[in-house]
């Protein structure tokens, strides 16, 4: 019998019911383990509705469950850091969604607990994996559009307020730039192949909650290049990556959204347009057996977790922007 990740998952998240379990159910590598939740009789639910072999009524019981090899954090932002610390110090693999933590200072403590026990740690970037960031990749390193000059990444869309999200709490890491501003900034680093020197960013803050309901950010990297990353709760939806060069333009539409549908890249010249199509795929499935392969040894992750401080690290300098109205620098820093 071929081996297999065995998952346990922290907590009854919406975005595990509808994208992670059925992802691991999918995947090649991948088996449901465990889930735990606060309240039993949802776990037991879970379970039993899912497939998960046992049901714990705590989070401890399952990251020091002998049977798990890999944890999914998709608790509430504030919780990223300390459970996933939890986790790896008792031995386990930990896929944790983003953003990884609150700052980089956690995403550090993180890495440090990983590298301590010989565990892997990644975040939770399904976008990375679908084919057509890929492509747009190889279009980019083959000088399709010449030399990149300018980044615009956005991911917003309309958040009505209904119950007790986490997203509408700051102490819980709530508002725009932590929740899809990471998906803008993460691109940006990632068709750039560079860290940020500096970021100004602004944001319109609703008074009522103290989160950021909307941001701006521009980023500057090495060479003269920029990026300018939206992110908003209040916003028509967009997940929009677009590359401009010196000899023409890459645009993706669905740039962190592309799941259930064929999309195409297009590609703007002067008057010419083109498309390369690129046929839908299961991001989450590809992720977790990205992360599956390097739990078994045999290859090494795609996504590092040094790539999550750097991304923080980006954040962390937004925030500072938009409290203080100034362009915040970025010291070129070694993990």
């Amino acid at each position: 019998m071929v081996r297999k990740v065995s998952w346990g998952i922290l907590g009854c998240a919406s975005i595990a019911e509808k994208a992670f379990i059925p992802a691991v159910a999918r995947s090649r590598t991948g088996a449901l383990g465990a889930i735990a939740s606060r309240d039993q009789a949802r776990a037991e639910d879970w379970a039993r509705r899912f497939g998960f072999r046992r049901a714990h009524r705590t989070y401890q019981d399952l990251v020091a469950d002998p049977e798990i090899d890999a944890v999914y954090n998709p608790l509430p932002n504030d919780l990223h850091a300390e459970w996933s610390i939890r986790a790896l110090r008792c031995g386990k693999h930990v896929l944790c969604e983003k953003p990884m933590a609150l700052d980089a200072s956690e995403v550090r403590a993180m890495i440090q607990a990983a590298d301590e026990r010989g565990v892997l740690l990644a975040e939770g970037f399904m976008y990375k994996f679908h084919p057509q960031i890929g492509k747009a990749l190889e279009i980019i390193g083959q000088g399709g559009i010449g030399d990149v000059r300018s980044v615009y990444s956005s991911f917003t869309f309309l958040f009505a307020r209904e119950g007790s999200n986490y997203r509408w709490s700051p102490a819980q890491g709530g508002g725009a730039l932590y929740d899809v501003g990471c998906y803008a900034i993460s691109a940006a680093r990632l068709v750039l192949g560079a860290e940020p020197l500096s970021a100004f960013a602004a944001a319109r803050v609703d008074p009522e909650t103290g989160i950021d309901m909307t941001t701006a950010a521009l980023l500057e990297f090495p060479g003269g290049r920029f990026a300018q990353c939206d992110a908003s709760f209040e916003s028509q939806f967009q997940s929009r990556l677009v590359v401009v060069g010196t000899k023409g333009l890459l645009r993706l539409g669905r740039a962190f959204s592309a799941k259930d549908s064929d999309v195409a890249i297009e590609i703007v010249r002067g008057d010419a347009r083109d498309e390369v199509p690129v046929p839908k795929a299961d991001m989450y499935a590809l992720m977790i057996d990205d992360f599956g392969a390097a739990v078994l040894g045999k290859a090494p992750p795609r996504q590092p977790a040094s790539d999550a401080w750097h991304n923080m690290r980006a954040i962390d300098a937004c925030f500072e922007s938009i409290r203080t109205g100034a362009r915040v620098v970025i010291p070129e820093a070694v993990l």
